[in-house]
């Protein structure tokens, strides 16, 4: 979908065909085709965007479930034979955005301040409904928190997601022939990005041999933070009547810190015939810490509708699709083995894909 969009936009980007208004001065590209910058009054512009959006980032791979057979020819103690993983992908969040604008008097050149973002949460869970104490069949299953490699009867997942990016953007507004319209800009973005995968979880016990389990919990986290040059376009084909089909393109390059680590605190309970007496392990420990440049692509495609109110005031609304996407920037919570430890430096892109609803007031 949002190769779909880019590919839309840049189509956009290249059309061409304009006759100039009379109060509008020519740029000379060529024979056939004008460029306008269009005289403009001072005027403000505040918009406010609604979004559904999904983070489309790798899910949490939270406990993997192990079927192994008692009776393998082999060697019955082989883990493996069947490996089942338990992943949380997040869901779709409402969130919003935010900008205003001011176009400076003269030939349409304009600054702008915009936010956009999403914070939202989403849990899962995964249990083990085979007691491994008692004797059974040859089959057994065993649920293993990867991160603690423990036994679990049972686990609860949550995967926390902060995304908060600033613009401060100077623009261009352009004319193409009759229907086309072209807004250039240049500027600086900041980004906030914060994934939070946590857990907590019962132990499986095995009374038999005087194990009574014991409970978990932990977290494991990446977040970065970064600031650098932005540049884009938005466009527009005006179909007539008010209508129009707008689109954006946009590319960022952010420099800036990622740190990442995972933590959890396990407690042991044992009684008789075991020996060992209870206790209590709390593991810390930083994955990563490093500075680094993230590329960012993002796009835009709707349908836009614009109502005059009065002479000096205009309504616009706009829907349709967007998506966003920041090249190696997290780093992955996915395991280097089954039951081993998280991978070092594993990073993959974070993104984010769905509909939006915009109103936008213009005044003169």
């Amino acid at each position: 979908m949002k190769n779909k969009i880019y590919l839309a936009l840049l189509c956009v980007a290249c059309s061409s065909a304009y006759a100039a208004h009379g109060n509008e001065a020519p740029l000379p590209v060529s024979n056939d085709v004008n460029v306008t910058a269009p005289e403009q009054s001072g005027a403000w512009s505040f918009g406010v965007t609604a979004v559904l959006m999904q983070p489309t980032n790798s899910g949490y791979e939270y406990a993997i479930t192990d079927q192994f057979n008692a009776n393998d020819p082999i060697d019955p103690s082989v883990y493996g034979d069947t490996i089942k993983t338990s992943i949380l992908n997040e869901n779709y969040y409402w969130w919003f955005g935010a900008d205003i604008t001011y176009a400076f008097p003269g030939n349409s050149r304009d600054v702008t301040l915009a936010y956009e973002g999403l914070h939202g949460t989403t849990t899962d869970n995964a249990s083990n409904n085979f007691n491994n104490d008692v004797a059974q069949s040859s089959i057994y299953y065993s649920l293993v928190n990867p991160i603690t490699n423990n036994d679990v009867a049972s686990i609860q997942a949550e995967t926390d997601t902060r995304y908060d990016a600033g613009d401060l953007l100077f623009g261009q507004k352009l004319t193409i022939g009759q229907r086309i319209q072209l807004h250039p800009f240049i500027g600086v973005r900041y980004t906030h990005i914060d994934v939070q995968d946590s857990f907590k979880d019962t132990m499986e016990s095995f009374p038999s041999e005087g194990a009574e389990g014991g409970n978990e919990s932990g977290n494991l986290g990446s977040t970065f933070n970064g600031i650098g040059p932005r540049l884009g376009s938005d466009a527009g084909i005006i179909l007539g009547k008010g209508f129009s089909i707008r689109g954006r393109l946009g590319l960022s390059a952010l420099i800036g810190s990622e740190k990442s680590n995972y933590n959890y605190v396990s407690t042991y309970l044992f009684s008789p015939p075991s020996t060992i007496v209870p206790f209590t392990q709390t593991v810390n420990r930083d994955i990563s810490s490093k500075t680094m440049v993230v590329p960012e692509l993002d796009g835009r495609l709707g349908l836009n509708y614009k109502h005059s109110l009065n002479s000096t005031m205009d309504l616009g609304v706009e829907a349709g699709w967007q998506a966003t996407n920041y090249f190696q920037v997290i780093n992955d919570p996915m395991l280097s083995s089954p039951g081993g430890t998280p991978a070092h430096d594993k990073y993959s892109d974070f993104g984010l894909q769905g509909p939006y609803a915009r109103v936008q007031l213009d005044i003169a």
